[in-house]
């Protein structure tokens, strides 16, 4: 019974032993695969960021080729245009030129008139002829632009004093017509010329009021202009409007008043 124990015992022992050796050897697979794992995953980060830098490197040489191409295009078109350019800067040289051989010709045609124009005399003396020919002709520009100017100046006067002649009588008359339709009337019956007023026969009652603007007439001429002063029934006191007295003139006592404005029927 006691050998049967040992012998178990030794079974138990060799099993744990079996055990622990085979768990032993799973536990190494494991971090063995583990390891292969890690391995496999640092390629595949290490693969995944190549095709990625592979991947920016054929965009940027896309880019580059598009910049490129986009350079090229651009190269062309200028090539094309300065093309354009010499062509016409071409054409235009050889416009030059004929104009060039049209004004020579030109040139020479003048020299044969000179020469038929001073006969006997040399083409070193023509510049001179010239001179004296020109500064003739100066003289003569110059007069006439003084008779031109001193002609619009005549003309301008003639025209102002036209203007002024028919503005004068414009208002005179103006003047005629409201002296010819005024139905009131009164008499001057004091003046004081030194102090530039006079006295009117006539007041509020023949419908003067303090805004009424009267003229004074003698001989149906007009002599000056009032303005109402002070103001009462059957007389006024009116100022002499300055400037409306000719110089060397004044009113005088009995000269007729009436209205500047007539009024309305």
């Amino acid at each position: 019974m006691k050998s049967l124990f040992y012998i178990l015992a030794v079974l138990a022992i060799g099993a744990a032993g079996f055990f622990g050796w085979t768990a032993r050897e799973n536990y190494n697979q494991q971090i063995a695969d583990r390891e292969a794992l890690i391995l496999a995953n640092q390629n595949l980060s290490e693969n995944i960021a190549t095709e990625e830098k592979n991947e920016e490197q054929a965009i940027a040489a896309r880019t580059l080729a598009l910049d490129e191409k986009a350079e090229t295009e651009a190269s062309l078109e200028s090539a094309v245009s300065n093309e354009k350019e010499l062509r016409r800067t071409l054409d235009e040289y050889v416009n030059d030129l004929e104009e060039v051989v049209a004004e020579e010709a030109q040139v020479d045609a003048g020299i044969d008139a000179i020469k038929q124009l001073f006969p006997g005399t040399d083409l070193d003396g023509v510049p001179a002829k010239f001179k004296e020919i020109e500064a003739k002709e100066k003289k003569l520009i110059a007069d006439v632009e003084d008779l031109e100017l001193f002609k619009t100046k005549l003309e301008g006067e003639v025209s102002k004093n036209g203007v002024d002649i028919v503005r004068v009588e414009g208002k005179v008359n103006e003047s005629l017509d409201n002296v010819r339709r005024n139905t009131f009337q009164a008499s001057v019956t004091a003046v004081d010329n030194q102090w530039n007023f006079v006295i009117i026969g006539a007041g509020a009652k023949a419908g003067l009021t303090a805004d009424t603007k009267l003229l004074v007439v003698r001989g149906g001429r007009l002599v000056g202009k009032l303005s109402i002063h002070e103001l009462e029934a059957n007389r006024a006191v009116a100022d002499i409007d300055p400037g409306s007295v000719k110089l060397g003139s004044s009113l005088r006592r009995g000269d007729q008043v009436i209205l500047e404005k007539v009024v309305s029927n």
